[in-house]
């Protein structure tokens, strides 16, 4: 089983000061957001979604140990990148941008067209260019095979039928939660209790504003 570690505690010191500054520009733009109903609640939907995404890809990926091709990784390369976007997009629209009267409403608008920007032009390429050669290097014609037939993000309509394996994997709790005695895990509750947490808060903000 892989030794690799995984959490908060466990990432580097420059890592967690990353994920502070980033729960801090979080709670700044729940604080100056002025959600509507509305946007509120399709806001969440796509949040949710994401959240489901990610739970569904946390039961399937083994980390380097095989190649993943089962669950949402026969529609997508990047599951977890593909719901991170949703619940980006959830929360933009849970901060209900606007121009009207809220002197906020164009800083917030920029601060999620640069999350957009760089996601797409910064993150998903280095992400891709680095996970990538990982796993061309592990799994060779498997993965290559894979790639060519998978979209990196968005999905394709029809399920990858992976030619070297007919193993009909399903969604594992071990490996959501952290993995048993033969595949590490992906720990994936944290995130998935946290993106409901700040859907709450988008809450609380629509009702006490």
């Amino acid at each position: 089983m892989s030794n690799k570690k995984l959490g908060f505690v466990n990432k580097p010191f420059v890592e967690q000061l990353k994920l502070l500054a980033l729960f801090a520009l979080i709670g700044a733009v729940i604080y100056f957001s002025r959600p509507t109903i509305t946007l509120f609640l399709v806001g969440a939907a796509f949040a949710f979604v994401g959240a489901l995404i990610r739970v569904w890809a946390g039961g399937h990926l083994t980390r380097d140990q095989r190649l993943a091709v089962s669950g949402p990784y026969q529609y997508t390369r990047n599951p977890f990148y593909l719901g991170r976007f949703l619940v980006l997009i959830g929360f933009a629209l849970m901060s209900g941008l606007s121009f009207g009267d809220n002197i906020f409403g164009p800083i917030l608008w920029g601060i999620f067209a640069f999350a957009v920007l760089f996601f797409f032009f910064g993150y998903m390429p280095r992400k891709e260019k680095r996970e990538g050669g990982r796993l061309e290097k592990l799994f060779g014609e498997q993965f290559a095979q894979y790639r060519k037939n998978v979209p990196s993000l968005f999905p394709r309509l029809s399920p990858y039928k992976d030619p070297f394996t007919n193993e009909n994997r399903r969604w594992s709790r071990e490996l959501f939660f952290g993995g048993d005695s033969q595949f590490s895990g992906n720990k994936e509750l944290p995130t998935t209790i946290v993106t409901l947490g700040l859907i709450g808060a988008f809450l609380v903000r629509l009702l006490t504003q």
